[in-house]
């Protein structure tokens, strides 16, 4: 008899786990709805592909920060990602993450960041890690790439300084 309630009162507890998950979901979800809609959120302080200036290739984009160039292969994590605006200096960084072979990243990385004004001052390569630091009248960009088992994962931080 003891073992019977245990059995129910175990399969209760499973139920009563199930039905706050779902709860927790849908209330989720709800959130997330209004969240878009709502003109401060922090989604829509990043700025969407093509918005500050078209891309001489579809196959990349800018983000806030208008002289980096992403390849569509790497999506924007907005929620770690920070990024300071005024209307002196724009700082901060970018997370991203997406399957995209490294040596091809690096390679458009270099290219396109030239073709932007920037020039390269170092490349570190210290496994799995690689980084890249760049830099350009009044400020710097540091690359941080790693090569991960199923994934790419890359910070760009924008760094002003006073020179």
């Amino acid at each position: 008899m003891a073992a019977i309630n245990e059995k129910c009162r175990l399969a209760g507890l499973f139920l009563l786990v199930l039905c706050l998950i779902g709860f927790m979901l849908s209330c989720g979800s709800s959130l997330k709805e209004q969240k878009n809609e709502s003109p401060m959120s922090p989604v829509s302080s990043f700025q969407s592909a093509g918005s500050i200036k078209n891309s001489d290739r579809s196959d990349s984009r800018y983000y806030d920060f208008e002289d980096v160039k992403i390849p569509n292969e790497l999506k924007l994590d907005e929620k770690k990602s920070n990024v300071y605006k005024s209307p002196e200096v724009k700082s901060g960084f970018l997370k991203l993450d997406g399957y995209v072979e490294v040596k091809s990243l690096l390679n458009f990385f270099k290219t396109n960041m030239v073709k932007d004004g920037w020039k390269l001052k170092a490349d570190f390569k210290r496994p799995p890690q690689i980084i890249l630091l760049f830099e350009k009248k009044d400020k710097r960009s540091l690359f941080f790439i790693e090569d991960a088992t199923m994934n790419t994962h890359v910070e760009i931080w924008m760094i002003p300084t006073r020179d």
